[in-house]
C-alpha cells in the first residue's frame, strides 16, 4: 500500500478514536490536544496525528490557534442553536420524503435499532444510546433518496453527535430517552406528514431547547 494512503487511513482511524474520546467525555471541550501525547497513546507518528487533527478541524470539532496549539472546540450557545435549527429543517423534510420507502423490511431494521436502544436503556449506557439515536435518524434520512439532503446531513452528523454529549442530564432516565425514540417511531407508522413534521420538531427541539435555556442562565 502506498505510504501516503496508509498514513491517510491511519489518520482517519485516529480521528475516529479522538471523536469517541470526546463523546465519552474522556476529553473535555476546550482541552488542548498535545501531538506528542496523542502519538504515544495511539502508537502512530506525529504526521499521522496531524492528519487526524486536520480531519477533526474540517469537521469543526477541533480548532487550531496560531502559536498556541490545537484545542477541542468549545461550542457557543449560537453554535448549538444553529445546529438545532439545521437539524430540524433537514430531518423534518427527510422523514416525510422517506415515507414511501418505509416498507416492512426497513421498518424491521428500525425496530432492530430500537430494540438495541431498549437494551442499552436497561444497561444505563448513554454513549450507546446516543450512537443508536444517530443510527436511527441517519437511516431514515438516507431513505429520503435526496442525495443533496443526505450530503448536508452527513456534513453535520459529527456536530449533532457531539451535541448529544450534553443531553444526558436533561432526561429523567435512560428509559425516558428510549421511550421518546419509540414515540417517534410510532408516529412514523401513521405515515401522516403533519403529525410526523410536528413530532420530529418537538423531538429535536424540546430537550435541546432546555439545554440552551440552561446555558443562558449560567
Amino acid at each position: 500500500m502506498n505510504s501516503s494512503i496508509k498514513s491517510e487511513l491511519l489518520g482517519e482511524l485516529v480521528a475516529n478514536e479522538i471523536r469517541k474520546s470526546i463523546w465519552s467525555k474522556e476529553l473535555e471541550f476546550g482541552q488542548r490536544l498535545i501531538e506528542n501525547d496523542l502519538s504515544e497513546k495511539y502508537e502512530v507518528s506525529r504526521s499521522t496525528i496531524r492528519d487526524a487533527l486536520k480531519i477533526l478541524e474540517f469537521e469543526e470539532l477541533v480548532i487550531s490557534k496560531p502559536r498556541k496549539g490545537t484545542y477541542i472546540a468549545q461550542f457557543t450557545n449560537k453554535d448549538w442553536r444553529e445546529i438545532i435549527e439545521l437539524r430540524t429543517v433537514v430531518e423534518a423534510y427527510a422523514f416525510i420524503k422517506a415515507l414511501p420507502n418505509l416498507n416492512r423490511e426497513r421498518l424491521n431494521e428500525l425496530e432492530a435499532i430500537l430494540e438495541d436502544m431498549r437494551i442499552n436503556s436497561i444497561n444505563g449506557n448513554w454513549k450507546n444510546l446516543f450512537d443508536l439515536d444517530m443510527k436511527f435518524h441517519s437511516y431514515i434520512v438516507n431513505l429520503s433518496r435526496n442525495s443533496r439532503v443526505i450530503r448536508i446531513y452527513e456534513s453535520i452528523q459529527v456536530q449533532i453527535r457531539t451535541f448529544l454529549v450534553n443531553l444526558d442530564q436533561y432526561y429523567s432516565s435512560h428509559q425516558s430517552f428510549y421511550e421518546e425514540q419509540k414515540e417517534l417511531y410510532d408516529t412514523l407508522l401513521t405515515k401522516d406528514p403533519e403529525l410526523i413534521d410536528k413530532k420530529i420538531r418537538v423531538h429535536i427541539e424540546y430537550v435541546e431547547g432546555k439545554l440552551l435555556l440552561a446555558q443562558q442562565d449560567t
